[in-house]
């Protein structure tokens, strides 16, 4: 026993009072008074002191200590009192009703006198006596202590107890329970009481167990005292089990003590606090008590006990052991580490390691049997407990199983190390080497083989039946939830699976699996996993499961996904675990799902090397929620291995039928609930292929379609299905159905503006909702933060966007990452595709591969295409959804043939001019491209012009948001306000839907072979124009086309339709024939009556936001641009004029549509000269009016340059009606040179339309007949004036103009003079007579921006006068007739004069004109008249033998003058005056400044006579052969097509560049670069085309000199026979501006040689820009123009483009805002320049108004100026 001194080491207690006590404490004792204690002068003998405190005396607490302070230190030698003399003092102070301390004080007294000398005379008498002294009192701190040492001392530790065995374990599990009773309580109990009670369990608990160690006193117990014993081990652990796992947290103080770590799994050790705490009860620090959780006191104690007893106990008792072990153990247990023979480092509870080998020596002991059957029978939940026991103990049992059976593995591991080492560790002589085992490796590998017994097969029944008890369990009430508490009993099964494969990983892949361990793992898996699909969240959702992050939302689950997470590739349960992850593929995300079929393919589950490949198919296939958004992934890799398989079997029919029949079957199973993405398209086309191979077997013997023309439908089963799917309209009532026709009342208020139409995002701009669906990033912002959008949307509308909605709640409140879950995962939802797209791709699929492949040779299979494409042309209007319908459209417009009329799928060329792109921009369903001059101004004049439509043509609702719903209701208004009224019919509207198509499109279809012609299939035939089996009905598609313009209600059909009918009419050969003729009559006729009467599109229902009827209007007139080229169909002219009257009627519409109708005008100039000239003048009118849009005025400007060079269109015009062009062009001018600038525009095409404006008033002014053109001087002269207001002083090019007015005005000269023969006699000097003075005098002078020399002859009276004029210059060569000429005969006749008047009009023949003492010699002497008459014969003569010009070529030019013989000139003798006048200087005519210096003279003369006197251009003409696409072979091209030839022969004439003076060579040298080139010329300007064909090549591979030539142009005339499109930049250079490519408009290059006229009848027309450019020609996308014709537009369109390039360079491609020059220009101001530099050398002054004499003879003095 320890010394009492050991109480000082015990927290302080309250001392008791050791005088007085305040109250009676004896029974039956009522009042009496309490006498005062005696008063003791010395210490008492132990004999007094017992007479002291012998009743009746009053006890009293000194005394009583002091007796055990005196009985304690008797030696042996004294005597010690008898027990009997005690007895009423000890009966007296430990009775109940004593107070505790004096309780106490008599414990004490019993110790110290049984422990002393008193032991020795105490009988078992007195023993049993004494017992009755340890009554049962409630546990007190004070008293627990004295009470165990003196029952210690009365056994004598467990030697005295005979006869009192049952009564000892009685009074000790009384004093446990007790003790434990208020241990195990949380609340009320001090600190300081449950440390002293915790000593106190753990006393008593030692002491109990220190009893029953000795087999004496064990050997006297009766069954019922062991009974009794386990019962209260059994309520000390079950209620210690019970107390929560936080009970330190819960229990501890504030100020809390030092905590030891307690071996409780769930309170981790708090940190030891380093800092002094003052006791609260005393200065001084006493050691503290460290608290423990209770089970950790009765676990301990427990395992104690049984350490001692459980080698003696019954078998019986195992029912009671074995419950509570297992309770222990599953709340001590901690995770295991993964099985491995390495050692593992984790700790492990040391609670939890003892009972773990109590349970191992029980289940392995000698009543193994019997433990086994009682641990089977724990793993299933029990009735007869609470379910946290039940639980507890499945746990624990389940935890035992584990544990035996990891032994096993582990042994297995072992012994499988030691053999792969061994066989390997062998010495070159064969012997075994020595091993580094790992100590006791040998042990555990050899150790008492208990696989038989614990192995997993024999508890897999067993388990997979717990798993399935516990499942159900409590499944009657509610259902599964997350986390539950029978979770964690599953978990311990799951974790007993686990480990079995962690094993199966550790043993390496070289040792054998046993297929039994196999399905043992696949049995219990197969239940367990039924727990995943039962089990909810608590908003009643799936429980997501992560195969590749197996971190789920609790334990079990996350072993579940580690199980299920196996390397399939490697795993050997590859055999169950597909199943199994099949099984609860709802819980998986598409990833992990998607991972695993990719390794199903990998290891040919689904080929047909599999035996079970078509069952694995139709799991797959009928697998739930596979077409659900969120499984994509998996859906894509099905599909796709779907594809592979059926490529792979198509051939083989054993294979191919029954996977087709299993597909077939499974689809028309299909739920039609259940929508499809694009991957189901395999399926689609998979039928499609099984139907023409159906087809090509029923027909391979017969070929005959006799029988399948007897079919209502069509003779295969499949094509029936297919067309009945097609023809099923969807039932689902929604926003984004196509079908749906839900009508809502939108507000007709117009938009403030400037405010952007609260509209979906997606629905307003396509581009954005590609990119959101392109990019998913931009979704999940969109579920946290509002868009702007979404914030204007809700601003205006007043109803909130779905981006601004509460965003769904997860289906987990915890954190888990996205893409574990397949619920909560924010993935993009796949573009949903309705069975009858699909059911039409099938068709598409089936149509192409009967006539794009060697099938289309066999008539049959035509038959079937033709019936198959009537079919679909039928579905145009007749498909069960709008989607079905524009998936035909997609197919069909995409048709085209080539030259042969064969049929071909347009794939990489279907819109390579970018026509569809740009129409499709124009209602928002394309990104419009920056290239175009109305984008500049377009929102603008959009938002303005559709301010003025009426209201009924006007689309101004708004859709709330994106999402579905019903109409949106204005809940702003006051009903008191705003009245109830009915609102009409036409104010219904349809809600917009999302666009079902934009560009670039995403097609679905799956056609055989695109762009490749058919071998069978044509759209005509010449030499069989009636019935022909290979002919497809294309008329049949027009006519379906055109019912769609006049009916369709359905925007989205029409604007497909609208969009792409241009450029598949562009391919002419696509529709020909009569049937044909009469169906393009009657589409021109519905266009042109729609347009006009206003009534096409006008039943659309729904208009998406900011598109009106005005719009689709608006691209029908692109489709009458192509119809232009149809011409021919038209019989009658009131159609063409109907025509053009439409197109006039376009120009009161948009920009966009403005723009359209001028460039079919402009087309129109060409091919329909009749109907242009009959409305020209309105056409004019309306320019006029719509002139004030700057977006317009380049597309203005070409129109009025096209009609200005065809003169059969202006014929009839008017003085009025050359006002109105002269008044566009000079509006321009006097817009261009406001204040603020042309700001609307570019620079660069502010420059080009002044430039070309000039060029409109010189052209215009040119085609006024002579005699009218003073007429509108007045008028020209004013605008231009005004045009120059504000400023001090007109611009230059005013002041050019001003010029070239009294160039032209009077006279239709030309520009320049040509050298005549008449010129070379007279005004040779060799040629006069010699003499002393000058045969020829010479002066200049200077009239305002002109200058005029004059030079006459000494002697003959000839005068030559040459005026120098910014527009060009004049020379007139006259005779004084004072000067008398002197005949033949006379003396020194004149026969210079004589013989050049005879010759004046007779060309030099090509010859060089004689000089010099030649040509002297050959006029000296005194010929004959005979002589000259018979030279002048000869002249005649040789005039009369000159070819006539053609009309188109003219002549072959050599040196005369460009323009002089291709015009009837005329001069009026104000051309004279005006010539030799100062006009147009403004200041008084003078007699202007002769000039006297004759070097500045003649330096200036030398410079300005390079000058051109009109503009010059330089154009590349390359011809690209079929075939051909690099530059080298390109340039060295000789010879071109027929076509080619002829289209140069009218591009301009054949020109000898041999001997030419005044023509524009282009800097070609005749010696390298050819003698002839193709030239056109006017009074404005000249053009020179390098022509590639006509130059040499030499020996340069590269034609490195037609390279410096073409490569340096700025425009390129491509011919493009290749049969490819040409690329921009084919030819290497660093000017890649402008390419004008001209290419026939169906496909073949071979056909190109033939000399066809049919063929070449019509070539498209192209213009490739330069990136960046803006468009500037009326070519817009391309046109469609006649051979005729081309030359001329193509002349039109190459001088248009230089001068527009050359602005271009000139201001750095638009950054600079750099003027350019004219020649005209750059010949003003070097006049004014050199003007200036006279002046300024001479110092005469200005003459003024002088009447003095002197002012009057300087001003009659003429000597000084002349």
């Amino acid at each position: 026993m320890p010394p009492q001194n050991d109480d000082a080491y015990r927290p302080t207690r309250q001392r008791a009072n050791t005088s007085t006590f305040p109250f009676n404490w004896r029974r039956k004792v009522e009042n009496a008074p309490t006498p005062a204690p005696p008063t003791i002068s010395a210490p008492l003998q132990w004999e007094a002191l017992i007479e002291a405190l012998t009743p009746p005396a009053v006890p009293s607490l000194n005394y009583a200590k002091s007796l055990a302070t005196a009985l304690n230190a008797l030696d042996a030698h004294s005597p010690p009192p008898r027990l009997a003399t005690l007895q009423p003092v000890l009966a007296s102070l430990c009775s109940s009703d004593s107070p505790t301390s004096l309780q106490t004080a008599g414990y004490d007294i019993l110790t110290a006198y049984l422990d002393g000398s008193g032991s020795s005379v105490v009988t078992t008498a007195d023993r049993l006596s004494c017992l009755s002294l340890f009554v049962d009192v409630p546990w007190s701190q004070e008293l627990w202590e004295a009470r165990t040492k003196a029952l210690a001392a009365l056994i004598g530790s467990g030697a005295h107890t005979a006869g009192m065995e049952g009564h000892i374990l009685r009074m000790l599990s009384s004093w446990i329970e007790r003790a434990f009773e208020g241990l195990a309580q949380t609340d009320s109990i001090s600190h300081e009481d449950r440390l002293e009670r915790q000593r106190s369990v753990e006393s008593l608990t030692t002491f109990l167990t220190g009893l029953v160690r000795r087999p004496e006193f064990v050997s006297r117990l009766t069954e019922a005292d062991t009974a009794g014993v386990l019962q209260l081990w059994e309520r000390l652990v079950d209620r210690s089990l019970s107390v929560p796992g936080e009970y330190l947290n819960l229990v501890s103080p504030p100020s809390s003590p030092y905590l030891e770590p307690q071996s409780s799994k769930a309170v981790s050790p708090p940190k030891l606090s380093l800092s002094h705490r003052r006791h609260h009860s005393s200065t001084s620090l006493p050691k503290l008590s460290l608290l423990k959780h209770p089970a950790d006191i009765i676990v301990d104690a427990y395992l104690i006990y049984l350490s001692e007893r459980l080698v003696a106990l019954a078998p019986s008792y195992l029912t009671s052991i074995l419950p509570l072990l297992f309770r222990a153990l599953a709340f001590y247990s901690t995770p295991l580490p993964r099985i491995s023979l390495e050692p593992s480092n984790q700790p492990q509870n040391s609670l939890e390691h003892r009972i773990s080998d109590v349970l191992a020596k029980l289940v392995s002991g000698p009543y193994a049997s019997s433990c086994k059957i009682l641990l089977k029978r724990h793993f299933f939940p029990s009735a007869q407990v609470s379910q946290h026991v039940s639980i507890q103990a499945s746990i624990g049992a389940l935890r035992t199983l584990r544990l035996s059976l990891r032994q096993v593995l582990e042994s297995r591991l072992a012994r499988a190390y030691i053999e792969r080492a061994s066989s390997v560790e062998y010495s070159p002589a064969g012997v075994p080497t020595h091993l580094a085992l790992e100590r006791g490796l040998m042990e555990r590998a050899w150790a008492p083989d208990e696989s038989q017994a614990w192995d997993l097969i024999r508890f897999a029944n067993v388990l997979s039946r717990a798993a399935k008890a516990w499942i159900a369990q409590g499944l009657e009430k509610s259902a599964n939830v997350i986390a539950a508490p029978k979770e964690a009993v599953l978990h311990e099964i799951a974790s007993i699976v686990k480990d079995v494969i962690q094993a199966m990983d550790e043993r390496g892949d070289n040792e054998d699996v046993d297929d039994e361990e196999i399905a043992a793992i696949g049995r219990i898996m197969r239940e367990l996993v039924v727990y995943v699909g039962s089990v909810k969240t608590p908003e009643g959702g799936l429980i997501p499961v992560s195969l590749h992050r197996p971190d789920g939302s609790s334990p079990f689950l996350a072993t579940i996904a580690a199980i299920l997470a196996q390397d399939l590739k490697t795993s050997p349960l590859f055999l169950v675990l597909p199943s199994i992850i099949l099984s609860i593929a709802d819980h998986l995300p598409d990833r992990d799902l998607s991972q695993m079929l990719a390794t199903m393919i990998e290891r040919q589950c689904l080929s047909p090397t599999s035996l079970s490949w078509l069952d694995e198919w139709k799991n797959l296939l009928t697998m739930a929620n596979l077409f659900s958004v969120t499984r994509t992934g998996t859906r894509s890799r099905v599909m796709d291995h779907l594809q592979s398989v059926w490529e792979f079997v198509k051939d083989i029919p054993a294979y191919r039928k029954p996977l087709a029949s299993l597909v077939f079957d499974v689809w028309k199973r299909h739920p039609a609930d259940e929508l499809e993405d694009n991957s189901a398209l395999v399926v689609w086309n998979l039928l499609a292929d099984e139907a023409v191979l159906r087809l090509v077997e029923r027909h391979a013997e017969d070929p005959s379609t006799d029988e399948c023309a007897k079919h209502d439908g069509f003779c295969e089963e499949i094509v029936d299905f297919l067309l009945s799917i097609a023809h099923e309209r969807l039932e689902v009532n929604n926003d984004d159905d196509d079908a749906a026709s839900i009508r809502t009342v939108e507000s007709q208020v117009p938009s403030p503006p400037g405010l952007v139409a609260p509209t979906n995002t997606a629905s307003t701009s396509p581009i954005l909702s590609r990119m959101t669906s392109e990019y998913p990033g931009l979704r999940e912002k969109e579920t946290s933060l509002p868009s702007v959008m979404s914030i204007l949307t809700s601003l205006t509308s007043g109803a909130p966007s779905r981006s601004q909605s509460k965003p769904r709640r997860s289906t987990n409140d915890m954190p888990m990452p996205i893409e574990a879950s397949p619920v909560i995962a924010a993935t993009e939802p796949a573009p949903v595709t309705p069975k009858s797209v699909g059911a039409v791709v099938a068709l598409v699929s089936l149509f192409s591969q009967l006539v794009f492949t060697p099938l289309a040779l066999a008539q049959c299979s035509l038959w079937h295409a033709k019936a198959v494409f009537k079919q679909l042309v039928e579905l145009i209007t007749s498909a069960g959804c709008v989607r079905a319908r524009l998936a035909v459209l997609q197919f069909l417009m995409r048709l085209r043939v080539d030259r042969d009329h064969r049929l071909y799928y347009a794939s990489a060329e279907y819109d390579k001019d970018g026509n569809i792109a740009h129409l499709a921009a124009l209602i928002n369903r394309a990104e419009a491209g920056p290239s175009t001059v109305e984008d500049l101004l377009r929102d603008d004049e959009i938002r303005r012009a559709r301010a003025r439509a009426p209201p009924q043509q006007e689309r101004d609702g708004r859709r709330p948001s994106r999402g579905r719903g019903g109409p949106r209701m204005d809940t702003s208004r006051s009903r008191s306000r705003v009245p109830a009224r009915v609102i009409p019919t036409a104010m219904l509207r349809l809600k917009p839907r999302e666009p079902l198509w934009s560009i670039p499109e995403v097609l679905s279809l799956s056609v055989a072979a695109s762009d490749v012609s058919s071998e069978g299939m044509t759209s005509y035939d010449p030499s069989n124009p009636g019935h022909n089996e290979s002919v497809l009905p294309l008329s049949m598609y027009l006519a379906k086309l055109v019912e769609v313009i006049e009916t369709e209600r359905d925007w989205d059909i029409l604007s497909y339709v609208l969009c792409h009918l241009p450029t598949q009419l562009a391919n002419k050969h696509l529709f020909c024939g009569p049937r044909s003729k009469i169906v393009i009559g009657k589409l021109l006729a519905s266009l042109c009556q729609g347009i006009s009467e206003g009534s096409l599109a006008t039943k659309i229902e729904r208009w998406p936001d900011g598109i009106i009827s005005r719009d689709a209007q608006g691209l029908a007139f692109h489709t009458l641009t192509v119809l232009i080229s149809y011409k021919r169909c038209f019989d009658n002219a009131q159609q063409l004029h109907f025509l053009v009257e439409v197109l006039l009627l376009g120009l009161n519409g948009q920009p966009s549509t403005q723009k359209c109708c001028l460039h079919a005008l402009s087309l129109a100039a060409f091919e329909l000269q009749p109907s242009m000239a009959k409305y020209l003048t309105r056409v004019m009118e309306k320019l006029s009016q719509i002139m004030s849009n700057p977006a317009m005025a380049v597309h203005i400007i070409d129109f009025l340059a096209i009609v200005g060079s065809q003169r059969a269109l202006y014929v009839n015009f008017t003085e009025s009606d050359y006002k109105m062009v002269f008044a566009v062009a000079l509006k321009y001018l006097e817009n261009h040179n406001r204040a603020d600038g042309s700001l609307s525009i570019s620079w660069a095409l502010s420059q080009h339309v002044r430039i070309m404006s000039y060029y409109i008033v010189y052209v215009w002014f040119l085609a006024v007949d002579l005699p009218d053109r003073h007429r509108h001087v007045s008028y020209i002269v004013r605008q231009l004036l005004l045009a120059n207001s504000g400023r001090e002083e007109v611009d230059a090019p005013t002041e050019v103009a001003f010029d070239w007015l009294a160039r032209y005005t009077y006279a239709s000269a030309d520009p320049r003079p040509a050298k005549s023969t008449l010129d070379e006699i007279v005004m040779n000097p060799n040629l006069q007579t010699k003499g002393s003075e000058p045969a020829v005098s010479e002066k200049t002078w200077i009239l305002g921006n002109s200058v005029v020399t004059i030079r006459a002859l000494a002697r003959r009276g000839w005068i030559e006068v040459l005026s120098r004029r910014a527009s060009g210059m004049t020379k007139f060569l006259v005779r004084s007739e004072n000067v008398p000429m002197v005949p033949l005969g006379d003396v020194d006749p004149d026969l210079v004069s004589i013989s050049a008047t005879l010759m004046m009009d007779r060309e030099d023949g090509g010859e060089e004109v004689p000089c010099g003492e030649e040509a002297t010699a050959k006029f000296m002497g005194n010929p004959s008249l005979g002589e000259v008459t018979d030279a002048l014969s000869a002249t005649a003569q040789a005039s009369s033998n000159a070819p006539q010009p053609d009309p188109i070529t003219g002549y072959v030019w050599s040196g005369s003058a460009p323009s002089q013989r291709r015009k009837e000139v005329a001069i009026d003798p104000s051309y004279f005056a005006l010539q030799l006048s100062a006009y147009p200087d403004r200041r008084p005519a003078g007699r202007g400044r002769l000039v006297k210096d004759k070097a500045r003279l003649a330096s200036f003369l030398r410079t300005f006579d390079r000058m051109p006197v009109i503009d010059t251009h330089k154009v590349g003409v390359m011809y690209v052969a079929p075939g051909q696409q690099s530059e080298p072979e390109i340039l060295r091209n000789t010879h071109g097509s027929p076509a080619y030839t002829r289209f140069l022969e009218g591009l301009g004439r054949l020109i000898n560049l041999r001997g030419q003076v005044d023509v524009y060579d282009g800097g070609l040298d005749p010696d390298i670069d050819g003698e002839y080139a193709y030239a056109w010329w006017d009074d404005i300007g000249q053009i020179l085309f390098h022509t590639a064909t006509l130059m040499p090549n030499g020996e340069d591979p590269n034609c490195t000199s037609k390279k410096a030539h073409i490569g340096n142009d700025y425009v390129r005339i491509v011919w493009n026979d290749s049969g490819r499109p040409y690329k921009f930049d084919t030819l290497s250079t660093q000017f890649q501006f402008v390419n004008i490519v001209i290419e026939p408009h169906s496909r073949g290059a071979i056909a190109a040689f033939s000399n066809n006229l049919h063929e070449h009848e019509y070539f498209k027309v192209t213009v490739q820009r330069a990136p960046g450019m803006v468009e500037f020609t009326p070519i817009g996308d391309f046109k469609l123009i006649s051979a005729a014709n081309l030359p001329q537009l193509i002349r039109q369109l190459s001088l248009l483009s230089d001068w527009f390039v050359a602005v271009w360079q000139n201001t750095g491609g638009d950054t600079r805002r750099d003027e350019v020059i004219t020649n005209w220009r750059s010949r003003l101001e070097a006049i004014q320049r050199f003007r200036d530099q006279v002046l300024a050398s001479d110092q005469e002054p200005e003459l003024a108004i002088d009447d003095s004499l002197m002012g009057q003879q300087r001003l009659r003095d003429f000597s000084v100026a002349y």
